[in-house]
């Protein structure tokens, strides 16, 4: 069972699958108009151009400051 679900298994009245669109569905709607997205590309990222390539660097980015994060802590599960 993972963190999320043992920490608030007593709050959980059903099962879910892709922690992630809950997220984007309820937390970064705003992200899901394009607009938007590009909006916070040129602000944050010197407005370079969104590419596939630039969503796959800053999510390996993420994964690899996660994974590192988790050995520091002690976790090591994925």
């Amino acid at each position: 069972m993972n963190a999320f679900v043992e920490h608030h298994k007593n709050s959980i009245q059903f099962s879910y699958r892709c922690f992630d669109r809950l997220l984007l569905n309820g937390l970064i709607q705003p992200f899901q108009q394009p607009e938007r997205v590009l909006g916070f590309f040129n602000a944050y990222r010197e407005g370079k151009r969104v590419t596939r390539k630039t969503l796959t660097g800053i999510a390996d980015q993420f994964q690899y400051w996660l994974k590192k994060r988790s050995a520091k802590w002690g976790r090591t599960d994925s």
